[in-house]
């Protein structure tokens, strides 16, 4: 079966948090734009779920849901099946969303200002987590060569050293930065925390947005590491599921799982509703042709868009995507950087994207697009960021006349 991935769904009006005017007014100073920025995706999901939560609701009630034996068999199949990778029904626990879970884990195996390693530019929340929950953040910024990023593991080391780094918090794949982690990369990581005796946390909720011929190693791939390893997965980037789906936090090791468990308990997380069942369930058993063909739609979309900018953008780079459907652009060649940027571009491109150093100080001179779009909207948001980028140095020019 061939899917559509090309028809534009107006998201204008609806409740979506990427669309909400006050939001894009905020932010942008403007509504009259296109945003790029959250990370889900403007495409319906796979019409099997469509057609299963149909089905789900015309039977009319929705009382309180608990998951089968089937549906937690679907997850460890998923895993075998996507990932080639063996996971255990009793190691999954639910919570609402995967900073949950991060959190949790935080709270639960780090003290009151130990360290907690990220990798910037980095998915915001990351820091964000570390913070709130009044741990100190370490940071070993990636290094971009040939705009392609590496992990500086000379620095990496470092800081596993320190006697207060408890914990490390990794992007796999990383967000925004593209790169699908090595086995290689993954190994080195894994040693240098059971090394120094550091909790490996690992968000993998871009595992399944790969392109050819990268491929996916989850940290469970690596099973001397299960006793301090907590891996955090989502199907909601893939399925476009974020408003119903549930974050699942893979935990192997008991005695952990325990504690995790007991802190979920206690707020009572991890309940489920009718809604979320089915789609996931729906997902895990039907998804996989789906799922290839939108990979390969993503990957077009970003064939597209470097040639675009090789053509008519020169002075924006593409970094290299491996994976994830958020692109990082280097616009360290523009004039103006950050909010003015953004701002600017909102204005005179009607596109809404991410200001870099949201993402920590590496990332000052870029911007994050989200591109999981019909490409004819990226024609449209390309043909007027060249415009405006082309104002934008006509007015530099003037300025400095």
């Amino acid at each position: 079966m061939n899917y559509n991935f090309d028809t534009p769904i107006d998201r204008f009006n609806s409740n979506a948090a990427k669309f909400k005017r006050e939001y894009l007014l905020e932010i942008f100073q403007t509504e009259d734009l296109y945003p790029f920025w959250i990370a889900d995706q403007d495409l319906q999901t796979s019409p099997e779920i469509i057609n299963a939560l149909v089905l789900r609701s015309q039977n009319g009630v929705f009382g309180y849901e608990c998951r089968s034996v089937d549906f937690m068999s679907g997850i460890v199949e998923w895993y075998r099946r996507r990932f080639n990778c063996v996971i255990q029904p009793s190691w999954i626990q639910f919570t609402p969303t995967i900073i949950t879970s991060v959190a949790m884990a935080i709270d639960l195996f780090t003290n009151d200002q130990n360290g907690v390693i990220i990798q910037p530019p980095v998915y915001q929340e990351f820091e964000s987590v570390i913070l709130k929950t009044n741990r100190t953040v370490f940071r070993n910024n990636l290094v971009l060569k040939d705009y392609h990023y590496e992990i500086d593991f000379d620095h990496l080391e470092v800081l596993c050293q320190n006697e207060n780094t408890k914990a490390l918090l990794i992007s796999n794949p990383h967000n925004p930065g593209g790169r699908v982690w090595t086995k290689v990369e993954l190994q080195k990581i894994v040693d240098l925390c059971i090394k120094n005796n550091i909790i490996l946390i690992s968000d993998e909720i871009h595992a399944d947005v790969v392109f050819k011929p990268y491929t996916f190693t989850s940290l469970l791939d690596f099973k001397e590491i299960h006793h301090q390893l907590i891996v955090c997965y989502s199907p909601s980037k893939i399925l476009n599921l974020a408003g119903i789906s549930d974050s699942i936090a893979i935990i192997p090791n008991p005695n952990l799982k325990t504690e995790f468990e007991r802190l979920k308990l206690r707020y009572n997380l991890g309940r489920s509703n009718a809604l979320t069942n089915t789609a996931i369930q729906t997902g895990f058993q039907t998804a996989d042709e789906w799922i290839d063909q939108l990979n390969n739609y993503i990957k077009s979309n970003i064939a597209y868009i470097d040639e675009y900018l090789h053509q008519n953008i020169p002075q924006v780079h593409l970094v290299r995507q491996e994976g994830t459907y958020l692109i990082w652009l280097d616009v360290s060649a523009l004039p103006i950087h950050g909010v003015e940027l953004i701002q600017f571009l909102a204005k005179h491109a009607k596109i809404g994207v991410n200001n870099g150093d949201r993402f920590g100080k590496s990332g000052a001179k870029f911007i994050r697009m989200n591109i999981a779009c019909p490409k004819s909207i990226l024609e449209e948001a390309m043909k007027n960021f060249k415009s405006a980028v082309e104002l934008l140095f006509v007015q530099n020019s003037e300025q400095n006349c």
